[in-house]
């Protein structure tokens, strides 16, 4: 009897024995993030799951990521066989609206300038002793592209992907909070209040480019880069079904259901 109460007792404390100083660090950090998501409202649709989900696999002994776990089962289905990124470049193509970049082409090296961010956090990874694989799933971080850090590091460095995609979608989350003060600092009042429609002069995007344009890019982006041809494709298909106007359906779905799923 007395056996039985000890181990009974035991048990109940066996999360708490098996605990690493790591494990209340990652939970603390999720709580923070459901504060924000939460009570500030900064981007509660990213913060408040990865802020859960990071209190979930933090707990000893639940055995949520094992073989037969829910979370296990969910990565499996959709992560480990890179399904979900594609779904959500889907979603996010079907977001998106390039009429900016097709009326006024020149904006493209902003973009392409963004992409400095990849090499740079290579560099870093490369500093710090990972090796080549792992420091390009841990540069794509430097995109600010949490898809496609999910994509990459699925197939280059599956070990880190947890980190990887943590650390990608907790920096896009955190856009708000560390954009305004840079804005601040880098721009005058003055500037801030410009109104930039004000000064646009140039012609709108017709119709038919809007449809041909994910087109073009699709083909000519995967002759050129056919290993990133699946994350090219379905971002294209997903503005393809926006901008055609023939299946609204599909479009609302990939915009909607698709992309919070």
């Amino acid at each position: 009897m007395f056996e039985a109460i000890v181990n009974g007792l035991s048990g109940l404390t066996a999360g708490v024995a098996n605990l690493h100083w790591s494990n209340p660090v990652m939970i603390a950090i999720g709580c923070l993030f459901l504060f924000l998501g939460i009570k500030k409202d900064v981007e509660p649709l990213l913060l408040v799951p990865i802020g859960f989900g990071a209190i979930l696999t933090n707990i000893p002994l639940g055995g949520l990521m094992e073989e037969h776990g829910f979370l296990r089962v969910i990565y499996n289905m959709g992560v480990a066989n890179e399904l979900f990124p594609l779904l959500i470049f889907i979603g996010i193509g079907a977001m998106t609206d390039f009429s900016p970049l097709l009326e006024n082409p020149k904006i493209f090296l902003l973009g392409a300038a963004g992409q400095f961010g990849i090499f740079l956090t290579v560099g870093l990874a490369l500093l710090f002793g990972f090796d080549k694989l792992d420091a390009v799933a841990i540069g794509v971080i430097g995109a600010c592209d949490g898809p496609t850090a999910i994509y990459v590091s699925s197939k280059y460095a599956p070990h880190l992907l947890g980190a990887v995609s943590v650390a990608a979608y907790s920096y896009m989350s955190l856009v708000p909070i560390i954009q305004p003060p840079l804005m601040k600092m880098m721009t005058t009042e003055k500037e801030r209040q410009i109104n930039m429609s004000e000064l646009s002069t140039t012609t709108p995007a017709s119709k038919t480019t809007k449809i041909v344009f994910p087109i073009v890019v699709t083909i000519f982006g995967g002759l050129i880069a056919p290993m990133g041809l699946a994350l090219l494709a379905t971002i294209m298909l997903g503005n393809l079904l926006k901008e055609c106007g023939v299946v609204s359906r599909l479009a609302k779905a990939s915009e909607n259901e698709i992309a919070n799923v």
